[in-house]
């Protein structure tokens, strides 16, 4: 089962527990979405992600709640989209 390069990121970072870790996984988010030009591929990006974190949640569960953080962003980026496209 293969991760997308963000969610090794994000498992990494909710290992080690580290201040400012949430703002350094929506960073990797960020930059993974920069190849993503047309509003439909980041969203198709964005799904693939949650897909991901899903996987991960069964591999780690002692990042729950890190991953919770996460997907919470990811819903913010998912709106904003929804705005654009109205």
């Amino acid at each position: 089962m293969a991760l997308s390069e963000p969610v090794h990121a994000i498992r990494r970072l909710g290992a080690a527990a580290q201040i400012g870790a949430i703002v350094m996984a929506e960073q990797a988010i960020d930059t993974y979405l920069d190849g993503c030009r047309r509003p439909d591929d980041r969203a198709t990006a964005l799904d693939i992600l949650l897909r991901d974190l899903a996987r991960l949640r069964l591999l780690e569960p002692d990042l729950d709640g890190f991953i919770g953080e996460v997907e919470r962003y990811i819903d913010l980026l998912h709106r904003d989209l929804s705005r654009r496209a109205a």
